[in-house]
């Protein structure tokens, strides 16, 4: 932070001290702080910035979302911000700001004026790195500061991101009037690549990759990858280690119109009684061929990567992945030779 700005700032925080401390705390009435509802939070259109109440899961509670901030074209035009005291909605205007800021012009610290005279909110937030799209606030408090009540304080999370709709299913491959035997590349037309934004997958799906799979959190909030199986589902696959040369990731089955609430973690099968040696759920150095619909993965080991395995799986029509090859070689003896060379334990008839 700049000197002026942290000279700004001392005095911001001078101005909520003194504020605080002109009546005794005992006989000042609490501010009635609400939640809002998640219906009053529509973050469909243009871009926001909302923070929510640290024990609350936006995703799955009702009410969780303590400010909301709404900007706008494509210049991102800050809006008013909002809060809701008692039964009212109440209205702030930024008037400073201190440290540096990663994106949609959010700062650690950031002056809010409220419309009656001498109130002010305060937010004092550690943001994340800006990932893609999306910038989250991995922790922080918001400060409520109006004459005659004590100061309320809130401890918060949030996000501030843009909507990005779901990409559109493809049009229905045309049929002849004598349409040859259904194969599995007949669904090819449906199965395509698209980008999901990190605001747009639910906090409870990367939770759930991090308890279940030890992923990271820093490579779950990277880029997703999306590949469309229908006008409601798709699989997401996740980035989850980062192990210098060689990346794993893991692969989501999601309904896009509630992914929070339905999803599924997709495993990689192998024949019975050959060990994997990974997480059944985890691949490594995914490689796609999207007009096979077939997902390659090599998790190689040994100094010159000369044992380990390349498994090839393929997508069925149910939005589950098959087996089609496996190529095992469980002895590191050091002579090099490239995974597509290993013996092959398994492959589809």
């Amino acid at each position: 932070m700049s000197s002026r700005l942290a000279f700004a700032w001392a005095g911001f925080l001078s101005l909520a001290t003194a504020a605080a401390a002109q009546a005794p705390a005992p006989a000042q009435p609490d501010v009635d702080l609400k939640l809002f509802e998640k219906t009053e939070v529509d973050r469909s259109k243009d871009c926001s910035v909302v923070l929510w109440q640290a024990n609350r899961d936006p995703e799955k509670d009702k009410f969780a979302y303590i400010f909301a901030e709404t900007l706008t074209g494509q210049n991102q035009t800050r809006q008013p911000a909002r809060i809701k005291v008692g039964s009212q909605v109440m209205t702030l205007t930024r008037v400073a700001t201190g440290g540096k800021t990663t994106g949609y012009g959010l700062f650690p610290y950031q002056l809010y004026k409220l419309p009656t005279p001498d109130d002010f909110v305060i937010l004092d937030l550690k943001l994340e790195p800006e990932m893609g799209e999306s910038v989250d606030i991995d922790s922080g408090t918001m400060s409520v500061i109006m004459k005659g009540r004590q100061v309320f304080r809130a401890a918060v999370k949030g996000n501030a991101g843009c909507n990005t709709p779901a990409a559109p299913a493809p049009p229905p491959a045309k049929r002849s009037e004598a349409p040859a035997p259904q194969s599995n590349n007949d669904m090819a037309g449906m199965f395509q690549r698209y980008d999901v934004r990190p605001a747009q997958v639910p906090a409870a799906l990367r939770t759930a990759a991090i308890k279940r799979f030890g992923c990271e959190n820093a490579m779950l909030r990277g880029p997703v990858v999306g590949y469309q199986m229908s006008e409601e589902s798709a699989i997401w696959q996740l980035s989850c280690g980062d192990y210098g040369q060689s990346k794993s990731a893991v692969f989501a089955l999601v309904y896009l119109t509630d992914p929070a609430a339905q999803y599924t973690f997709l495993p990689f099968k192998y024949p019975k009684g050959v060990n994997r040696g990974l997480n059944e759920h985890v691949l490594m150095d995914a490689r796609w061929d999207l007009r096979a619909r077939i997902v390659t993965g090599i998790h190689t080991e040994g100094s010159g990567k000369d044992c380990g395995a390349l498994e090839r799986h393929r997508v069925t029509a149910e939005g589950a992945f098959e087996l089609v090859e496996l190529r095992l070689r469980v002895t590191c003896d050091g002579k090099a030779m490239g995974a597509e060379n290993f013996p092959v334990v398994f492959k589809a008839k």
